[in-house]
């Protein structure tokens, strides 16, 4: 390894990266990144992986621990679903992805199934586990598309996404340590003390 190259710690995922990777600066400090999600990640909300004053969830130690069902609008093979597994594991802060399957029917093309019953096995769904400091649903939603399974269209499942995403949203932005989020703190927290020695 060459001697020049210094590295230092992905504020998202922890791991040690060349200082110069997907760099983005951050209120003069200079961030670097192992992947483009975790870029993303961080210039969403830099308040939820770095404090000054303040130290900030990400490092407290904090994880996020989410595990989401994803329907999608064709079922896919085993084979198709060892592609998703494999693309979406290699994802920081996915931990673990789980098929939901169904029975078809093959119809009549006994040589297809590969079964005497005519039945085949179709994946209509999977299961994923992931750190939501380090991926959303919305990037996990991205990359299934991406690997061209769709993911169902029915106006129910994708209400429930758009309020999912919106629910992550709310949760991030509410642990993310804003500048200046501590003098308001102390602020509301002396208004309300004389306040109430008014009222006494």
């Amino acid at each position: 390894m060459d001697e020049s190259v210094r590295l230092e710690r992905d504020p998202v995922c922890g791991m040690m990266v060349d200082e110069w990777a997907h760099q983005v600066v951050h209120r003069g400090v200079g961030y670097a990144f192992c992947s483009l999600q975790c870029r993303e990640r961080f210039v969403s909300a830099p308040g939820l992986y770095v404090g000054r004053k303040l130290l900030a969830p990400k490092q407290k130690g904090m994880e996020l621990i989410k595990r989401r069902r994803m329907e999608f609008g064709v079922p896919l093979t085993q084979a198709q679903f060892v592609e998703l597994n494999d693309a979406l594991l290699s994802m920081m802060g996915v931990m673990t992805l789980r098929s939901v399957e169904v029975m078809v029917d093959a119809g009549c093309d006994l040589q297809r199934s590969g079964s005497e019953t005519g039945m085949t096995v179709s994946i209509k769904a999977a299961e994923v586990s992931y750190d939501l400091l380090q991926a959303t649903a919305l990037q996990l939603e991205r990359k299934i598309v991406t690997l061209n399974a769709t993911l169902s269209n029915e106006w129910g499942e994708k209400l429930q996404r758009d309020f999912i995403h919106y629910l992550e949203q709310c949760e991030l932005d509410d642990l993310a340590i804003r500048p200046g989020a501590q003098a308001k703190r102390d602020g509301r927290t002396r208004h309300a003390a004389f306040s109430f020695q008014r009222a006494a």
